[in-house]
């Protein structure tokens, strides 16, 4: 599901106009700089956690970073809220049943239910079949924006 040479594409331009290196980038997260050299080589998948940990030092969004949109459009963006209570609020606010999330994504209903106990974070790609099912941001089922 992600792209990963557009996720490295889109990471190493925005390093590059920040004047930054990957291990001061690194330093900046509290990550190893071999873990942001391989996300810059299109080796490894960004943990959800990292993924929004790069997207609020860079103010942007994690469509943006993802490659799911051209346009950096720079905005204040929430702190997400534990994805367990996150799931719940998209199961009401889109009106539909876990049964469908899961179902319509392929999403295991085991591993749902984890993200929804607050035993599992979701994977990235798996926040980017809840956008596809939802037609909306990845930002957006994060709740980083409203």
């Amino acid at each position: 599901m992600i792209n990963l040479s557009k996720f490295s594409e889109v990471l190493g331009e925005l390093i590059f106009d920040g004047g930054l290196t990957a291990k001061s980038l690194a330093a900046a997260l509290g990550a190893e700089p071999s873990t942001i050299t391989r996300y810059l080589k299109g080796e490894r998948v960004p943990s959800v956690e990292n993924l929004v940990a790069i997207a609020n030092y860079f103010n942007c969004s994690t469509d943006f970073l993802l490659g799911k949109t051209e346009e950096n459009s720079a905005h204040a963006f929430k702190i997400c809220p534990p994805f367990g209570e996150q799931i719940e609020y998209l199961k009401n606010y889109f009106k539909c049943s876990s049964y469908k999330i899961y179902h319509d994504t392929g999403i295991s209903k085991s591993r749902y239910y984890d993200w929804k106990n607050g035993k599992r974070a979701p994977s990235v790609d798996n926040i980017i079949k809840l956008a596809e099912l939802f037609d909306c941001s990845t930002d957006f089922i994060l709740g980083r924006e409203n």
